[in-house]
C-alpha cells in the first residue's frame, strides 16, 4: 500500500468534510490569551486578519504549517518542556519520537477539527465550554498536557475551579490553543502578548510567527530575558514603523502571560503583567517625540552595578536587567526623577516628553503645569544673579529636600535672594504657594515632590552650563548615585 504524504491526507480529509455545517467553523475571538493567540497564529498562516473570514482550506493550511514544525525534534523538546508535556495531540511526548511525522500530527489535528460541535443557540440550556462560552464541553477529557496550565491531579491548577479531573473546554479553543506556540516567545519561560483591539495582537505576535516560518525555529525573542523589556521594546519599534505613530495605541489594552508548563510538580507558573494604558501612551509617545530622550530616562534606572554597567552597551542591557523605570511605570509610581541627572546637572528628556508624561501619566492638568513651569522661571531668574558656589549651594537645598518643611525653607531662601537682589515683586504670593503645595492632589506629600522634581528639570534645563562647572565632593556624589547595588 503506497505511503500518504501530508498534502494527500489533508486534500482527502477536505473531501470527507466538505458538507459541514458552516456555524460550526465559525472562528471567533474569546478573550483568553492562550486560545486568542492559537487564532492568531492561524490568521497569520492565512494572511487574514479577521476570524469570520477563515475558511476550510486555511484551516488545512495551518494545520500543515504547524504539523511539518511540530514533528521538529527541536520543537517537540520546547513543547515537551515548557508548554505541552507529553501531549498526544502534537505528540510532543518523547515515547512517540517514532511516530511522530507531520502526517500523523495532521491526523491529529485534523480530527479534532472535526469534532469541533455547533455553536449552541442562546436558549440552550447545555453546559458550556468554561472559555467560550458557546459550545459544548469536548467529549474527551482534557487535561494539562494538552491545555497549558490546566492542572489535575496533585498538579498546580490555574482555572478556579480546580478541576482534579481536568476542566469543560469545547473542542474549538482545544484546537486553536495547540497553534499557540507558533506565536510565543521563549525567554527563560514563555511569553503570551495579549492585546484588545485584537488586531495590535497580530501585530504584537508576528516577529515570533514570522521567525517559525523563515527559520523553522522557536523565536527567542531576539534574547531578551525580561518580558516587559521585550515589549517596550516592540512598541517603541512598532510605533516608529506605522503611519500612525503612537496613535496607534490609543485605547488599547496589551497583558503580558509569562509561564511555564513543565512536566514536574512545581514547574506549573504564570506571571501576569497588565501593562497600563498611560504607560503603553507614554512610552510610544517617547519614541516617536524624543527616543534619545528616552534611552537616557532608561539608562538612569537599569538594576546593576555600576561596574558592571559602564561596560555594557544599552542593547546589553535592555536584553538582560530589569529597570526601576519599567517597574514603577507597570506599577504607576512617579518617574520624574528619572527625567534629569542630578549628578550631571542636566535633563534627560526634552520638555514635551515631560509635559506629555505629566498630562497623560500623572494627570496634571495643562494649566497647573504651566504654573509650576513659570515658577521654576521666576527662581532661574533669582538665582542666576548668584555667584556659581552660591548658585550650586542653593540648587543643592533642593536637591536634598527630602522633608515639606526643607522645600518650604528652600522658597523662603530664595525669596531672600530676591530682596537681597532687588528683584521686583516677590518669588510667590501666599495662594501660589498653597497652590503649589497642593498642585499634584490634596496629598501635600506626595504633591510637593512631584513639585521638586518638575522645577529641578527646569532649574537644570535653564542653568547646566553654569552648574556643571561646580564640581561636588567625593562624598556629595556618592550621595547622588541611585541604584548601584548588585547586579542581577
Amino acid at each position: 500500500m503506497p505511503s500518504i504524504t501530508l498534502d494527500n491526507f489533508i486534500n482527502q480529509s477536505n473531501v470527507e468534510n466538505q458538507t459541514k455545517d458552516s456555524n460550526k467553523n465559525k472562528f471567533y475571538w474569546t478573550g483568553h490569551p492562550f486560545v486568542d493567540a492559537g487564532l492568531v497564529a492561524i490568521l497569520l498562516i492565512a494572511n487574514k486578519n479577521k476570524p469570520e473570514k477563515l475558511t476550510d482550506k486555511d484551516i488545512e493550511k495551518a494545520i500543515e504549517f504547524a504539523s511539518k514544525l511540530y514533528a521538529k525534534k527541536e520543537w517537540a523538546s520546547y513543547l515537551h518542556g515548557k508548554i505541552f508535556p507529553n501531549n498526544g495531540i502534537i505528540m510532543s511526548n518523547p515515547g512517540m519520537s517514532k511516530r511522530r511525522t507531520p502526517e500523523n500530527i495532521a491526523k491529529n489535528l485534523m480530527e479534532l477539527y472535526n469534532n469541533i460541535s455547533e455553536i449552541l443557540e442562546l436558549s440552550s440550556k447545555e453546559k458550556r465550554c468554561i472559555i467560550c462560552g458557546r459550545r459544548k464541553p469536548y467529549e474527551k477529557d482534557i487535561y494539562r498536557s494538552n491545555f497549558p496550565l490546566l492542572g489535575t491531579g496533585g498538579m498546580l491548577n490555574f482555572f478556579h475551579s480546580a478541576n482534579p479531573k481536568g476542566e469543560d473546554i469545547c473542542a474549538y479553543c482545544l484546537f486553536l490553543v495547540q497553534f499557540m506556540p507558533l506565536v510565543a516567545y521563549n525567554l527563560p519561560n514563555v511569553l503570551i502578548i495579549h492585546a484588545y483591539p485584537y488586531e495590535k495582537m497580530l501585530e504584537l505576535c508576528k516577529e515570533s510567527f514570522n521567525y517559525a516560518r523563515e527559520h523553522s525555529l522557536v523565536s527567542n525573542a531576539r534574547d531578551f530575558k525580561k518580558p516587559e523589556n521585550f515589549l517596550f521594546k516592540k512598541i517603541v519599534e512598532i510605533t516608529r514603523k506605522v503611519e500612525s505613530k503612537s496613535k496607534f495605541w490609543e485605547n488599547v489594552s496589551v497583558t503580558l502571560y509569562y509561564f511555564r508548563n513543565g512536566n514536574r510538580s512545581g514547574e506549573q507558573y504564570v506571571d501576569i503583567i497588565h501593562i497600563p494604558t498611560s504607560a503603553l501612551r507614554f512610552i510610544a509617545f517617547a519614541g516617536e517625540m524624543d527616543y534619545d530622550g528616552w534611552k537616557n530616562i532608561l539608562n538612569m534606572g537599569w538594576l546593576v552595578s555600576k561596574n558592571r554597567r559602564e561596560k555594557l552597551s544599552f542593547e546589553e542591557l535592555e536584553k538582560s536587567y530589569s529597570n526601576e523605570v519599567y517597574r514603577r511605570l507597570l506599577n504607576e509610581e512617579s518617574i520624574l526623577e528619572f527625567f534629569y541627572d542630578k549628578k550631571e546637572k542636566k535633563v534627560n528628556a526634552k520638555w514635551r516628553l515631560l509635559e506629555f508624561y505629566c498630562l497623560e501619566v500623572l494627570g496634571l492638568d495643562n494649566q497647573t503645569l504651566e504654573f509650576i513651569k513659570d515658577v521654576g522661571d521666576r527662581i532661574v531668574e533669582t538665582i542666576e544673579k548668584l555667584e556659581d558656589n552660591k548658585l550650586r549651594q542653593t540648587v543643592r537645598e533642593l536637591e536634598i529636600a527630602t522633608k515639606l518643611y526643607q522645600f518650604e525653607n528652600f522658597f523662603i531662601r530664595v525669596e531672600k535672594i530676591r530682596q537681597q537682589k532687588g528683584i521686583p515683586k516677590s518669588l510667590l504670593t501666599f495662594d501660589e504657594f498653597a497652590r503649589l503645595l497642593t498642585s499634584y492632589g490634596e496629598d501635600i506629600n506626595t504633591s510637593w515632590r512631584v513639585v521638586r522634581d518638575l522645577l529641578l528639570f527646569r532649574i537644570y534645563e535653564k542653568l547646566h552650563n553654569r552648574l556643571i562647572k561646580a564640581q561636588f565632593s567625593e562624598s556629595e556624589e556618592e550621595e547622588d548615585e541611585i541604584y548601584e547595588g548588585d547586579e542581577e
